[in-house]
């Protein structure tokens, strides 16, 4: 082959090759954009907490008061904007995941033709008897080269069968990270729908206040004080008490002693468990049949679905409960996903089955029941334990209730975590400072 066709051939090469580079930088290019736009939208955020946490210190005036309000809108609206773009990073990787996905099976297709093939040689082999081959050859060392191209073919039989089943593996190991990823976009959609719950609901507040006053400081203060009696905002805000049943002393008195077992701060256990409520739009309200198994056997989930129906069933066998009787999360219906979440804790099946000896060991309930308050407060308080909440900082808190919400996936929940915060401050300020 001449010079002048090899540079032709090099050229080909690069008209061929260049868009798969061009589409793997653009995809890089569009992640770092997106993750720069994240950053940006968190010092943002920050600044408003900053302006509301001034303000909140300062003499309650009206003025003081809608401005809180309308920093606290806006740095909902940026959180919610935030959101969206960690969503559409997450659906980058899960496109790429997809893609690794597809050429996993290909490869998988293309060695199991390859099987076919050696499979079809041996059986050729095998209807021949050992006289016949021997006969067919005339000469001995025919014969043997045949036995060696026999064994040769076993041997590669033998490893396409090790290669399949390690492209198996791999494939699986890209679904469960495909599956990783749509959880966590489904959760921070979830996170969403509280979000602009809150946005409206501040919205109001700020219009209702304005509607009362007509903008007049001594109105403003004449309605402090008539109201001043009535207001305990954490009694009043408590969904943990409401979507559980669970009065307010139980709640403390069950975070003590799990904080106090596992080395976590009973507040922040609390303001997880409540931040947990209010994002659990659908606690309590599905079956496990038609949430949990059916849900993901329709996605095409089809072990998973069968290990969350068989951790499930053996739970409640063991609890000697009635399955079709223990409530779980609902499917959502604001987007794709699906339920089977138990108890306060919202534990996953498999997930408790895999707490359920150290949950027994602090408690003493053997076995642990997810819908029991003390086991379920012991069970997130040894998870949270377990992504560092023991170390009773900040950071280390709001870092660990992100991976109890998203496993390795932490990054894209800070700002779920952030109100989780918020209702540990409250908590600790009025029961345990």
């Amino acid at each position: 082959m001449n010079k002048k066709s090899n540079q032709i051939i090099v050229s080909l090469l690069i008209i061929l090759v260049a868009p798969l580079f061009t589409q793997a930088a653009s995809i890089d290019d569009l992640k770092q954009d997106l993750e720069n736009q994240i950053k940006q939208k968190q010092q943002e955020i920050n600044q408003y907490q900053d302006s509301i946490s001034q303000n909140q210190q300062k003499s309650k005036t009206l003025q003081t008061d809608i401005k809180i309000l309308e920093d606290q809108i806006n740095k909902v609206r940026l959180e919610i904007n935030q959101i969206d773009l960690v969503i559409q990073k997450s659906t980058l990787n899960i496109q790429e995941i997809d893609s690794q996905i597809n050429d996993l099976k290909d490869r998988v297709d293309q060695k199991k033709d390859l099987l076919s093939e050696y499979i079809r040689t041996m059986a050729y082999y095998d209807q021949e008897t050992l006289l016949e081959v021997i006969l067919k050859n005339e000469k001995f060392s025919d014969f043997f080269d045949e036995l060696n191209s026999l064994e040769n073919i076993q041997e590669q039989i033998q490893s396409i069968l090790i290669v399949i089943h390690e492209l198996k593996g791999e494939l699986q190991e890209q679904k469960d990270e495909m599956e990783g990823q749509r959880s966590v976009q489904n959760r921070l959609k979830t996170v969403q729908l509280s979000q602009k719950r809150d946005v409206e609901n501040k919205q109001w507040q700020k219009e209702d206040l304005l509607d009362k006053t007509k903008g007049e400081e001594f109105l403003y203060r004449q309605m402090i004080q008539n109201n001043q009696k009535e207001i305990n905002y954490i009694k009043d805000q408590l969904t943990l008490l409401d979507r559980y049943n669970i009065t307010l002393d139980d709640a403390v008195q069950n975070a003590i002693y799990a904080g106090t077992k596992t080395g976590i701060r009973p507040a922040y256990l609390l303001g997880v468990l409540e931040n947990e409520s209010r994002l659990g739009l659908n606690v309590g309200t599905g079956n496990w049949i038609d949430d949990m198994y059916q849900c993901n056997i329709n996605r095409g989930y089809i072990t998973m679905g069968s290990n969350l129906k068989n951790a499930f069933l053996q739970i409640c066998e063991e609890l000697g409960l009635n399955p079709d009787l223990q409530s779980v999360s609902a499917k959502p219906t604001a987007y794709t996903g699906c339920g089977g979440a138990m108890g306060i804790a919202q534990f996953m099946s498999t997930t408790w089955l895999s707490y359920k000896d150290r949950i027994a060991a602090i408690t003493g309930n053997n076995p642990p029941n997810p819908w029991n308050f003390k086991d379920a407060f012991t069970a997130s308080a040894i998870k949270l334990a377990d992504a560092g909440a023991t170390s009773k900082t900040y950071e280390a808190e709001r870092k660990a209730y992100a991976i109890y919400v998203g496993g390795k996936y932490w990054q894209g929940l800070l700002s779920v975590a952030e109100r989780a915060m918020v209702y540990a401050a409250q908590f600790q300020k009025e029961y345990f400072d």
